[in-house]
C-alpha cells in the first residue's frame, strides 16, 4: 500500500509521477519549444511490453468549439503520448484518452515494472486527478495489481490561471483494501527557466511541490520541482529522493 500511495502523491504533481525507491513512472504543459528533436524512440526491455512509435510530433490541435480543457500548461487530449527519460536509464510512456466535450480523461503510464492509470477531470478552476469520490488510480507490477480509490478531493491540481507566484493546494483522501489514507500537495509557481531537455529547448514554469502522504498514521514528506512548458505539458520532473525525468518526445495527434 504504501507503494502506491507515494506513486499517486506524485501524481498530483501532474507533471510527474516518480517513486522515491523504485524506477518511476511519470506522469505524466504563448510558448513554442525552439527546437523538438526526438531521440530514438524509448523501447522498453521486456519483449511482452508493447512499444509506441508516434507520429509526427505535432502541437495540440486546434479547437473551434469551447471545452472544458482549456489549461495551457497542461493539453488534455484524445491519444495524445508522452515518452520521457528517467535518469536511471529506463524510460516511460505516457499516453491519454479525453472526452472534450466532458472534460473527463484517463492517463496511462508506463514502465518496464509498473503500469498505472489514473482518472482525471477539467473543471473551470483547473486540472483535478482523482476528482470525484470513487475515482481509481490502479497499478500492477510483477508483484500483482492495487486499487486506490478517491474518498474526498479539495483544491487543484493545477489552476488555470496558473503564472508566477502563484500558490494552491490539493489535499485528497483515498481509500484501499488496507484502510483509508491521506495526500497533502501544495505549490508556487516561481518563475520561468529556459531549460534544455532531450526534446528541446523550453522556456517553462518551473513550480515548487511540497507535502506529505500519511499511510499507517505515519507521514512521508515529499518535496521537489516540476517544469511545464505552455502547449506541451512537464517537460522535467526532479523529486527529492527520485530519478529525474526529462521528456525526449511527444506526439498530439491531428
Amino acid at each position: 500500500m504504501r507503494k502506491i500511495i507515494i506513486f499517486l502523491f506524485y501524481v498530483l504533481a501532474v507533471s510527474g509521477c516518480s517513486l522515491p525507491q523504485s524506477t518511476p513512472p511519470s506522469l505524466p504543459v504563448p510558448v513554442t519549444p525552439v527546437m523538438l528533436q526526438a531521440q530514438a524512440t524509448p523501447t522498453f526491455a521486456p519483449s511482452a511490453t508493447p512499444t509506441i512509435t508516434p507520429a509526427a510530433i505535432s502541437g495540440p490541435p486546434s479547437q473551434n468549439q469551447p471545452t472544458p480543457c482549456q489549461n495551457p500548461y497542461y493539453p488534455v487530449v484524445n491519444d495524445a503520448t508522452f515518452f520521457y527519460h528517467v535518469s536511471t536509464g529506463t524510460n516511460v510512456i505516457q499516453t491519454m484518452v479525453a472526452d472534450n466535450s466532458s472534460g473527463v480523461f484517463t492517463i496511462t503510464v508506463r514502465s518496464v515494472d509498473m503500469t498505472a492509470h489514473i482518472e482525471g477531470q477539467c473543471t473551470d478552476k483547473g486540472i483535478v486527478l482523482m476528482q470525484n469520490p470513487g475515482s481509481q488510480t490502479t497499478t500492477s507490477d510483477e508483484s500483482g495489481s492495487s486499487t486506490v480509490t478517491s474518498f474526498t478531493n479539495s483544491g487543484v491540481s493545477l489552476p488555470n490561471d496558473v503564472a508566477p507566484g502563484s500558490q494552491w493546494s490539493q489535499t485528497l483522501s483515498v481509500t484501499t483494501s488496507l484502510g483509508t489514507s491521506f495526500i497533502e500537495s501544495t505549490y508556487v509557481a516561481l518563475g520561468f527557466e529556459n531549460i534544455v531537455v532531450p526534446a528541446g529547448n523550453f522556456r517553462a514554469l518551473k513550480v515548487e511541490q511540497s507535502g506529505y502522504a500519511t499511510v499507517f498514521g505515519h507521514k512521508v514528506k515529499m518535496h521537489g520541482f516540476l517544469w511545464y512548458a505552455e502547449g506541451v505539458g512537464v517537460v522535467r520532473s526532479a523529486m527529492d529522493g527520485a530519478p529525474v525525468l526529462e521528456l525526449t518526445m511527444y506526439d498530439f495527434p491531428e
